[in-house]
């Protein structure tokens, strides 16, 4: 999946900084920071927002190469089989976005039942396919002391790295990190909203 890293930073904002130097051989998976505090871009993989042209500009859609379409449609195939809800993000390089999350107990990195076997499913199939590369974000509400819940969602990660493991997934293709507190998507003043929190999500890289 070469040089992945630097296509996506030219599709998704906060990179501009960014240059080669900083990424050694242009792959994320082995360069990316493993935490909140080291991460610089945590931004990276959440902007959906679509580039809207002006009324006097035409926007020509690049044209993903017929492997590519193919690897999607598969994997778009698969999703759909087993009832996980997704959404692709548009660009040169495809990544798609998993709504299925997996949440915890306060304070807790045990995966449920149900967690588990969709997860395993997941794994074997990504097992076969060499071209998806998985990205695991780990998240926790903002109960109790900020630094331990920097450990909490990366533990919270790891889990899951570990369940894709299982399947024989290569650890190469997969990268987890956690954010903490810091990347809440529901509100932390409620009950519901931190149970919202408690949260790991997934993303899965289509190379070319």
């Amino acid at each position: 999946m070469k040089h992945w890293f630097l296509v996506v930073c030219g599709i998704l904002s906060g990179c501009g900084s960014i240059n080669s130097e900083m990424v050694p051989g242009g792959n994320m998976l082995d360069t990316a920071p493993r935490s909140n505090t080291e991460l610089k871009h945590p931004e990276w993989g959440y902007v959906t927002t679509p580039y809207v042209s002006s009324p006097n500009r035409v926007v020509q859609t690049p044209t993903a190469p017929q492997h590519m379409t193919q690897g999607m449609t598969s994997l778009e195939m698969f999703l759909n089989r087993h009832q996980i809800a997704y959404e692709a993000i548009s660009g040169e390089h495809l990544m798609v976005r998993l709504k299925e999350q997996i949440n915890f107990h306060t304070g807790s990195t045990k995966l449920s039942m149900q967690s588990q076997d969709w997860i395993r499913n997941l794994g074997h199939y990504l097992a076969d396919r060499s071209d998806v590369d998985v990205v695991i974000d780990g998240h926790a509400d903002s109960t109790g002391d900020a630094t331990f819940n920097d450990g909490l969602s990366e533990r919270r990660a790891q889990e899951v790295e570990k369940q894709l493991l299982a399947t024989n997934l290569p650890r190469q293709r997969i990268f987890s990190r956690g954010f903490g507190e810091y990347a809440p998507k529901c509100d932390n003043t409620t009950s519901t909203g931190k149970a919202c929190n408690r949260r790991v999500e997934l993303m899965l890289i289509v190379g070319q």
